[in-house]
């Protein structure tokens, strides 16, 4: 079974930029990938390494550039033939669109880490390096599958400011896809108004702790706890963990998911009422 995957963000800075730093090497190797080799000119864009699913070894091939307009590439995952197409174009209002389009990629299985879920970091990453926000810690593909899934990021904020948002159910809704209720003291009720998902607060200290239970059927049930810490000079530090998962069920695709969640936290935090949720589709 494959999937189609398409992810499309706006970007605040310009086209050019962000041409730029999809198709260089100090750029990439910076947001993307561990280990780069880019020839455009001679239809090389290979990367691998430890950031990139089945990365032990380069696996693209015949890789194609439209000058300051995207790039196209030839990707084997584990041994079906996919392509990734990226392109920028810029808005009415100087600003930048990214889109992929990656098909057909491989179904890895519930709550598994999936290629929506990658590209869903990798262009946040990218939007965050052309604006020269910090970046979200990029995921690690060789590390063990675990019953813990963490997920971190830093945003220019006051502690308050971001534990406002995980209360605020029409905040809550414009990063992440929700009709969420909220009832923000310990037994209160946490949904995101989803068929699994949040149930119940088991500890809030505002403006520095969160926890709420999460249920899917068939499973016991998981506990995601958060932690916001200030750092002087750098803003909030804000510190997720999924725990409680067992053996059979794995958790790197709540690893996965939460990180490009928290990277949609801080840009809109950030960014402000410009800010727009990345779209993404696959089926």
């Amino acid at each position: 079974m494959a999937d189609r995957v398409s992810v499309k963000a706006v970007v605040f800075a310009p086209t050019a930029a962000v041409y730029r730093a999809m198709t260089t090497e100090s750029s990439l190797s910076t947001w993307f990938a561990e280990h780069v080799d880019v020839r455009l000119e001679d239809g090389r864009f290979e990367f691998w390494g430890r950031h990139t699913p089945f990365g032990d070894v380069p696996r693209q091939t015949s890789a194609a550039a439209d000058p300051g307009g995207g790039l196209r590439f030839d990707w084997e995952i584990e041994g079906m033939h996919t392509v990734v197409e990226m392109s920028v174009r810029r808005t009415a209002t100087g600003d930048t669109t990214v889109s992929v389009l990656h098909e057909p990629v491989p179904f890895w299985g519930f709550d598994r880490a999936s290629m929506n879920d990658f590209w869903g970091v990798a262009v946040g990453n990218l939007a965050n390096f052309a604006e020269g926000r910090t970046l979200a810690p990029r995921p690690d593909y060789t590390a063990g599958q675990q019953d813990t899934a963490t997920a971190s990021i830093v945003i220019d904020a006051d502690a308050a400011e971001v534990f406002s948002v995980l209360v605020d159910p029409a905040q809550i809704d414009r990063w992440l896809p929700a009709e969420s209720v909220v009832e923000p003291w310990e037994g209160g009720r946490y949904d995101f108004g989803w068929d699994h998902g949040p149930m119940t607060v088991v500890d809030i200290e505002a403006p520095h702790r969160l926890a709420y239970t999460w249920h899917n059927d068939g499973w016991p049930d998981t506990l995601v706890s958060w932690e916001l810490t200030e750092e002087e000079g750098a803003g909030t530090r804000v510190s997720l963990r999924h725990s409680g998962f067992v053996d059979g069920r794995p958790s790197d695709g709540y690893q996965l998911g939460w990180q490009g969640l928290l990277i949609n936290l801080q840009r809109m935090l950030e960014i402000g009422e410009r800010w727009q949720q990345p779209r993404w589709h696959h089926d």
